[in-house]
């Protein structure tokens, strides 16, 4: 009992232990509501619309990334290590998104009419556009502001409250419209998306303070490694929906979509402490670069110990996916039990990569990043025309795998690792 209670004390005491606790429950939260939320899109959309949702989606996610230019994950860093920055950072990022925005709302505008163009009206499509790119950019940059601080509750109500406000407008949506379609599910969309938005504007304004707004031309260069990096992340995750869709059709799309989807949401524990641990890399690296490798290596056990038990969860759980969804997603359960072990994948590709920055990798890790994302459309679409739904899922575990593969075989040739 005593050692209980010492742990408890211990657990209290750490602020790392304290955000990976959080971070978890915020992801499982968004776990359990996005998966309703899934499981109710996916059932009134059917297969055929919800995979031109997923393709929309995952173009204008990436489009999200790219505005603002990296700005935002500047924001972190800089807030991390000198909190009295806070007010021209966040100013920074502001003025980076309002300057980028035009630009990349059209670009995602046009690839996705070129995608999807005849699935949906193009009024819809912008509707998309703008509760991505817009309101999903201000949830996403007062998210970063929370993180910067620390402040992983508040964190975790912007982004909870999020997916709850989409899921609640789902509901409203289903019970106004007998027949709901995408093209009607644009609107409530939007619609949630904003309040969520207005929502986060408010708590930054009132807990972290106004931003001061102008560019900070300094922070340009770093903003850009760090745009090339995480659109790359997210092109890794991403960019295999529209090229399934595009090969093989928005049917198929959906049901890959909603394997994928589902795999991706059982990460949510491999997410939170990555997120957990994030800034905490930023502070072990600008003291000791050595301290930052083997904090990130400490990480690797427990990226194993949560990862194994969640492929073993999906891979039997799988095959009762389409009585929850319905069964225009047969194929989906063959996708979430090859895709089992992307979890494991992406916690061992999340710390690498992390190691890298801390030993000063940083094009290293973004190279590697975005040969991937390079690697990924023609492999995916390869897979595909050779092997339908089952060979683009084995196309994307080969793409991970030798993600994971070269980010440690670099790592193992590195004499400060």
């Amino acid at each position: 009992m005593k050692r209980i209670v010492a742990l408890a004390d211990k657990v209290r005491g750490s602020l790392l232990a304290r955000n990976t606790i959080v971070y978890t429950f915020n992801f499982g939260m968004q776990l359990v509501i996005q998966f309703g939320y899934f499981m109710l899109l996916s059932r009134y959309l059917g297969s055929s619309e919800y995979g031109v949702f997923v393709a929309l989606s995952s173009i204008n996610g990436i489009g999200v990334l790219l505005v603002g230019l990296g700005s935002d994950h500047v924001m972190i860093q800089r807030v991390a290590v000198d909190p009295a920055s806070f007010s021209r950072s966040l100013g920074h990022s502001v003025a980076m998104s309002a300057l980028t925005v035009p630009i990349i709302a059209v670009l995602a505008a046009v690839i996705g009419h070129y995608l999807v163009g005849d699935h949906v009206h193009v009024a819809s499509l912008l509707a998309f556009v703008v509760a991505h790119l817009v309101f999903g950019r201000i949830v996403a940059v007062c998210a970063s502001a929370f993180m910067a601080f620390d402040r992983a509750k508040l964190q975790l109500l912007v982004n909870v409250g999020l997916a709850v406000l989409r899921a609640l407008f789902l509901v409203a949506a289903i019970l106004y419209q007998k027949d709901l379609t995408l093209d009607d599910w644009a609107w409530w969309y939007l619609a949630a998306s904003a309040l969520g938005a207005l929502v986060a504007m408010v708590l930054v304004a009132v807990v972290c303070g106004l931003p001061s707004p102008g560019v900070i031309r300094a922070d340009i260069s770093l903003g850009l490694q760090y745009c090339l990096e995480f659109v790359a992340i997210g092109s890794v995750a991403d960019i295999d929906k529209p090229a399934v869709a595009q090969t093989l059709g928005p049917d198929i799309a959906g049901q890959y979509a909603a394997g994928f989807k589902i795999v991706d949401a059982a990460s949510a524990p491999i997410r939170a402490l990555l997120y957990a641990t994030y800034t905490r890399h930023f502070r072990n690296a600008s003291a000791s670069a050595t301290e930052s490798v083997r904090f990130g290596l400490r990480l690797v056990p427990f990226s194993l110990v949560i990862s194994v038990p969640i492929a073993i969860f999906l891979y039997f759980v799988a095959d009762y996916i389409p009585y929850l969804i319905g069964h225009d997603f047969d194929g989906t359960p063959e996708i979430i039990q090859l895709l089992a072990l992307y979890p494991l994948l992406m916690g061992l590709s999340g710390i690498g990569a992390d190691i890298l920055r801390a030993v000063g990798k940083q094009k290293l890790r973004i190279t590697l990043l975005i040969l991937t994302a390079l690697i990924m459309v023609p492999a995916i679409m390869a897979g595909a025309s050779l092997g339908g739904l089952l060979g683009a899922g084995l196309a994307r575990l080969a793409v991970q795998v030798s993600l994971v593969g070269a980010t440690w075989m670099f790592l193992a040739k590195d004499r400060t690792v």
